[in-house]
């Protein structure tokens, strides 16, 4: 069995096969593992370009870590301060806030990022609730619900710098897959989080007496950086680097899979693929083995983003004693996210890691690296943040970030469906979600569609 690709899917996908007694081929077209994980060194520390830390809750996650032997090793963040670009200037985020809309109105209310006549609009929320049968954009789903004003200043910062998603075209189903039975009954959200708390909080009065032990820590990382994670699934892999794979076709029973690499061209013949590459590859791929799967792939968008990390001297913006701020589109078309990796992660010197580019902002695959930092630094100078770096460290990731339009689960259950049998496997940011966890989750899942046959 073949496996392209060897981000986060592809080698959880991999090692979950390795360890159930088969021996994949890993296809790498890159000269390293990991994917959009980069761990880069910056003067004495170590940082990430792309994920920052690893889900420790998401299911599975925490098993796999402790398997690898990376458990005693953990770092975790230090809790601080969320802050919010608002008509008030740079503001704490009001507790509730979610990326598809505020569940609390009282702090909503009390942070006063909103105008009289917005909150008066949010908070109708209970009474322009209706039912979708049907997945719509978040923007569209948030205006009919909270009103533009919450779309603009709560939603689009959050969503924005989270995913690089443009409101008005990123799935409501994708963002929010926890809200998809409010949504489809058109019930409201502000009232059900209501009674969620309250059933929580008698159901902690109820168990107090029963907890035992402490809570998982949320995220965490290490030391020489988020690396440590691929590295460690990689160890006992067989993966072939600079080999990208250039198209499937079946013979007989069996696929073939068609690469170059460093000794020229080349094919391997395999009974089952795991395609874990961005969506537009493995479409690309599939083009003459399956070309329904190929036209259902080519649907799916991304954008480009890039992390600039720079050593500079701490200044009077709030930022400086908090983690993480939030920049929507209104504010800014080039920036997103800046975060304060001094305080999240105590390091040695003053650290800011600037989360930059947005689906339908400022275009930054054409940028030069030089043009794209002196571009940030006047964009932060402009929001009121100003920072001389000292050193720095810049990481494109081009296409790499998902921007699934409305009906994407759809047709990604249309996908698995065409596929279910064929040998044939695909997962990955662009077909499941973006995320470390969702990585890991995906490949096993893809491993077990062959290991299962297998058994079988």
């Amino acid at each position: 069995m073949a496996v392209i690709g060897a981000g986060m899917t592809g080698l959880a996908a991999a090692h979950h096969l390795h360890s159930h007694g088969c021996r994949p081929v890993v296809l790498e077209a890159g000269q390293g593992v990991g994917g959009q994980v980069r761990s880069r060194r910056l003067g004495s520390d170590v940082v990430d370009m792309g994920p920052e830390a690893v889900p420790l809750r998401a299911p599975g996650v925490a098993a796999l870590v402790a398997e690898l032997g990376l458990t005693d090793s953990m770092r975790h963040p230090v809790p601080g301060r969320v802050l919010l670009s608002s008509r008030r200037g740079v503001v704490e985020m009001p507790s509730g806030v979610t990326p598809v809309g505020p569940t609390k109105l009282l702090p909503t209310i009390a942070s006063r990022i909103l105008s009289p006549a917005g909150l008066l609009r949010a908070g109708l929320e209970p009474f322009n609730a209706r039912p979708h049968l049907d997945d719509v954009s978040v923007g569209q789903f948030i205006a009919e619900r909270f009103g533009d004003e919450v779309s603009r200043a709560v939603v689009d910062p959050l969503l924005g710098g989270i995913h690089a998603a443009d409101l008005n075209t990123f799935s409501l189903a994708v963002a929010a897959p926890a809200l998809e039975q409010t949504v489809r009954n058109g019930d409201s959200i502000v009232a059900g989080t209501l009674k969620r708390n309250a059933a929580g909080r008698w159901s902690q009065l109820r168990h107090r007496s029963q907890r035992s032990g402490p809570r998982t820590p949320a995220t965490a990382t290490w030391k020489h950086g988020l690396m440590m994670l691929p590295e460690a699934l990689a160890r006992e892999l067989t993966i072939h680097t600079n080999t990208r794979a250039r198209g499937i076709r079946q013979v007989g029973h069996e696929w073939v899979v068609d690469v170059t690499g460093p000794h020229g061209v080349g094919s391997v013949a395999v009974d089952d693929v795991i395609i874990a590459t961005p969506a537009r590859v493995a479409g690309a791929l599939l083009a003459t083995a399956c070309p329904r799967a190929s036209e259902l792939l080519s649907q799916c968008e991304s954008t480009t983003v890039a992390t600039l990390v720079m050593q500079a001297d701490l200044t009077d913006h709030p930022i400086a004693t908090a983690q993480t701020w939030f920049i929507g589109s209104a504010w800014s078309a080039l920036v997103r996210q800046v975060t304060n990796l001094s305080t999240t992660w105590h390091l040695a010197k003053p650290t800011f890691r600037i989360a930059m580019g947005r689906q339908r902002g400022t275009p930054i695959d054409d940028l030069s690296d030089d043009d794209l930092v002196a571009m940030s630094v006047a964009e932060l100078r402009r929001l009121g943040l100003a920072l001389d770096p000292h050193d720095y460290v810049i990481e494109r990731h081009r296409g790499a970030m998902p921007q699934p339009a409305p009906g994407h689960r759809e047709r990604m259950a249309q996908l698995a469906a065409t596929l279910n049998g064929t040998g044939l496997h695909v997962g990955g940011a662009g077909i499941d979600g973006a995320g470390v966890g969702t990585a890991i989750a995906a490949g096993r899942r893809l491993a077990r569609h062959i290991t299962s046959k297998e058994e079988n």
